[in-house]
C-alpha cells in the first residue's frame, strides 16, 4: 500500500521501525500524505494526596491491559516519595495474585500471550538490561511456561529515567516504578520523552491537577 502509486494517504499505528519503512516507501512513490502514531512511554504519575488502593489499582491495569500490548499504557509510573515504598509493595501484591495466565479464550483469564516470540525476546531483553542497569526486579522477569509466548508480570523498582526500561517501549507486561520529590521535579521528568500517547495524574483532589 504504501508503494501503492493510486494510494493518496495511509493512517498507521504501531512501531517506530514499520513507520519508518511506511514514510520512506510513500515518499519513494507519490509521496501520499501519511498519518503516523507509533510508540509509547506514557507517564503515569500517582501524588501522595491520592486514595493508595484506587491509585494502585489504576496503574496496573494502566500497565497490564491486554498483556502490556497498548500503545497508550501508563509505563512510566511515577509514585511520590511520601508514598513509595508502601505503592509498592501493594502493586507488586497486585501483580502476584490477580493475574490469571493461561489460554485467552478461558474467560478466566486475564493475562494472554505476547503477539509472538520475536517480541517475547525483545521483552525479556529489556527485563534483563533493567537489571544489569541496576533497577530492583520485584516480581516477575521471566517466561511463563514452556509452550507458547506468555510472559510473567514484571514489576520493577527503583527504576531511572535514564535506563532502557524507562526510555524505550517495551510493549508487554512490564511495570517501571520510579519515585519523585515534587510537581515541579516531575514536570520536567514526565516530559522529558518523545514517546507519549497520554498522561495520568492521580491526586485525590482535583486542586492536585495543575499539570
Amino acid at each position: 500500500m504504501a508503494n501503492h502509486m493510486d494510494i493518496e494517504k495511509i493512517g498507521f499505528t504501531g512501531s517506530t521501525e514499520v513507520g519508518r519503512i511506511i514514510q520512506e516507501a510513500s515518499a519513494k512513490s507519490n509521496l501520499k500524505r501519511v498519518t503516523l502514531e507509533l510508540g509509547g512511554k506514557s507517564p503515569n504519575i500517582v501524588f501522595d494526596d491520592c486514595d493508595l488502593d484506587q491509585a494502585v489499582a489504576a496503574a496496573h491495569m494502566g500497565v497490564f491491559f491486554n498483556v502490556g500490548q497498548c500503545c497508550c499504557a501508563g509505563t512510566r509510573l511515577y509514585v511520590q516519595e511520601t508514598m513509595y515504598d508502601k505503592f509498592v509493595q501493594k502493586m507488586v501484591e497486585k501483580a502476584q495474585n490477580d493475574r490469571v495466565l493461561g489460554d485467552p479464550y478461558d474467560p478466566k483469564t486475564n493475562h494472554g500471550p505476547q503477539i509472538d516470540g520475536e517480541q517475547l525476546k525483545k521483552i525479556l531483553g529489556l527485563v534483563e538490561s533493567g537489571v544489569k542497569q541496576g533497577a530492583s526486579l520485584q516480581t516477575g522477569g521471566a517466561q511463563y511456561g514452556e509452550k507458547g509466548f506468555f510472559m510473567q508480570p514484571t514489576v520493577f523498582a527503583d527504576v531511572q529515567d535514564h535506563m532502557d526500561i524507562s526510555t524505550q517501549e517495551i510493549f508487554g507486561p512490564v511495570m517501571q516504578i520510579s519515585s519523585f520529590k515534587n510537581e515541579e521535579e516531575i514536570i520536567e521528568r514526565a516530559n522529558n520523552t518523545n514517546l507519549v500517547w497520554q498522561r495520568l495524574y492521580l491526586p485525590r483532589t482535583l486542586t492536585g491537577c495543575t499539570i
